[in-house]
């Protein structure tokens, strides 16, 4: 049995239908390319027409088969240039590699797509195609540049929810390039619009109001998990107020995501709103204690601070418990719900062990007789 080998003819048929009148009508069809292929049942003629090569994407991308519609529509764009195919083939091709996560090989087919229907709905789409592979690619100065353009805008009637989204898509990149500033900027830019037009039909449904609300959360959170408490106790306690104050901020942002109920997104903030009590939790128990201290002192020091912060584990745990009914009304069986169970075990291990270590020192001493 010898492998299929194709080599493309380079034939294209101008098909033409006449009348018999003297006046001729010409319907002019869509150029046909022919492949000869060699396979177990010997060798045949098989043509490739665009309409043919498009619908067999779309099945392969419908299938979630992304590579094979990558192939089937870059096929489109190589063999039959110029046809009516073309400017969606070039689109879909992109998307296609996007989806396979081959996120350079998306870009130029996106940026063309840009070029080919500049100032349209079809170009703005395109560039947030492209701000998303950049975003696959970690190239944070080109996603931004994308998200100026987007807000240029690209496209002169812009939607309201599209701004938000051009908003977000630029916060998102300026948070990556570190400047958490203009990120925050960004992000509260979009939650204003989103709140002046609240009566705009089906705007509380979109994913990017609730990602500029989850965004404002993780930037505090990133912030509030990076103090650590340390000695002296003068700047302990300067570290216990910042990160209380990053806490609370990270906080409130994490609970306005989850009050939008969107569901690509509850969920994950609900995690991090567990997580938030979690951290806290961990980094107070793994505070310097004082040099000074007896070995009997030190001792009598942690399980004050256990008892003072058991309610942080309390909390996590109804937070975590109550997440995963939510990501089971979504539906949800993704790696969030994975680690929030994940959580939620271990801290249910450390409250049983935390309760059980209570009890057992404050257990009566016998008395010898």
């Amino acid at each position: 049995m010898t492998k299929a080998r194709a080599r493309i003819v380079g034939v294209a048929l101008g098909l033409t239908l006449s009348g018999a009148c003297a006046t001729q009508d010409t319907l002019e069809m869509e150029p046909m390319h022919f492949a000869v292929v060699d396979n177990e049942r010997g060798r045949r003629v098989e043509s490739l027409d665009p309409e043919t090569l498009f619908q067999e994407g779309n099945r392969a991308f419908e299938a979630q088969d992304f590579a094979l519609a990558a192939d089937k529509y870059l096929l489109v764009i190589e063999r039959f240039p110029g046809s009516r195919w073309e400017q969606v083939a070039t689109f879909n091709a992109g998307l296609a590699l996007e989806k396979s996560g081959r996120f350079a090989e998306a870009v130029p087919h996106f940026k063309r797509m840009v070029t080919l229907v500049a100032g349209s709905k079809d170009a703005q789409d395109a560039l947030f195609r492209l701000a998303a592979s950049y975003e696959g690619l970690g190239d944070w100065k080109a996603m931004r540049a994308v998200g100026d353009e987007i807000l240029a805008p690209q496209f002169a009637g812009i939607a309201i929810g599209d701004r938000i989204a051009g908003l977000a898509v630029r916060g998102r990149a300026a948070e990556g390039l570190g400047q958490l500033a203009l990120a925050e900027r960004d992000y509260r830019k979009a939650l204003e619009l989103y709140q002046g037009h609240l009566e705009e039909r089906g705007l509380d449904k979109s994913p990017h109001v609730s990602l500029a609300q989850f965004r404002i959360g993780e930037i505090y959170r990133e912030l509030f998990a990076s103090i650590r408490f340390r000695l002296p106790l003068d700047r302990m306690a300067r570290d216990l107020e910042d990160k209380s104050n990053f806490f609370l901020m990270a906080q409130s942002a994490f609970l306005r995501a989850l009050r939008l109920q969107h569901p690509d997104w509850a969920v994950v903030a609900g995690y991090r709103l567990g997580a938030l009590y979690e951290t806290m939790y961990d980094d107070m128990l793994a505070a310097e204690v004082p040099s000074d201290l007896t070995p009997e002192e030190v001792g009598i020091y942690e399980e004050e601070l256990r008892s003072k912060i058991r309610p942080l584990l309390v909390r996590a745990i109804d937070i975590y418990e109550r997440n995963l009914r939510l990501g089971q009304r979504f539906g949800k069986r993704d790696d969030w719900m994975q680690k929030t169970e994940a959580s939620l075990t271990r801290l249910q291990d450390l409250l049983r062990a935390d309760v059980k270590r209570a009890a057992g020192s404050e257990a009566p001493v016998a008395r010898p007789e």
